[in-house]
């Protein structure tokens, strides 16, 4: 008895064993791929023009809550707007968990993109003048300026604080045009309990717009 109960314990020793080198090669992994995941070619810049609208893809839970329940191959949007003074282009959105406290931003193309945050990208365009898309975005560079903050409950009613798509959809409602189509989803539960929302899918399939370009990758010089 003594020497089937010190086997069985062994045996569950190696078993314990063997489970976590699987996790460990795992985490690995997982790690290894955003070090090396393909870099997003951002050479479209040369077509874009203030209040395009960036689209991208993320790794975490988050993300895939939102494609699956959205049916979008997108999970987060956010401006494009070009900062003159630095000559560069940058994304103005709101974003969970990089930051505390979680205030709306705008940065740089290079970081929105980055393999780390995004594993496929795209931009569209809504169907309006450029003087009409300029002045969505100035309304959204105004709620950066006023430090509002991630809306983590996913509610539109509440307008004091704004998540991703709601700013996009926001800062285009306050020059006449709903870039949501009317279209509007059950929060995923792990974001909210209570109320709609607005997913990405829904900003692509709308009647305002025009196109959607996905940006090609560019293959890490590590891999």
């Amino acid at each position: 008895m003594l020497l089937r109960n010190a086997r069985t314990t062994k045996i569950k020793k190696g078993c314990f064993i063997a489970a976590f080198f699987v996790i460990v090669c795992v985490v690995i992994s997982a790690c290894k791929n955003h070090e090396t995941a393909a870099q997003l070619d951002l050479s479209d810049s040369v077509e874009w023009r203030e209040g395009d609208i960036a689209l991208r893809c993320g790794w975490g839970m988050e993300s895939r809550a939102v494609t699956a329940n959205g049916r979008s191959t997108y999970s987060h949007a956010g401006l494009l707007h070009y900062d003159s003074v630095n000559s560069i282009w940058q994304v103005v959105h709101a974003v969970p968990g990089e930051d505390e406290p979680e205030y709306l931003k705008a940065e740089p193309l290079a970081v929105f993109y980055c393999p780390e945050r995004a594993r496929s990208g795209a931009w569209f365009r809504v169907n309006c003048s450029d003087s009409i898309a300029r002045q969505a975005t100035k309304y959204a560079l105004r709620k950066v300026a006023e430090q509002v903050v991630f809306d983590n409950s996913y509610l539109l009613e509440d307008t004091t604080m704004l998540y991703c798509t709601e700013l996009v959809w926001r800062s285009y409602l306050t020059v006449g045009i709903d870039v949501s189509g009317g279209y509007r989803h059950d929060a995923p539960r792990i974001f909210s309990k209570e109320g709609e929302c607005i997913f990405p899918g829904d900003l692509e399939k709308s009647e305002t717009t025009l196109y959607v370009k996905p940006l090609k990758t560019i293959i890490n010089p590590k891999n």
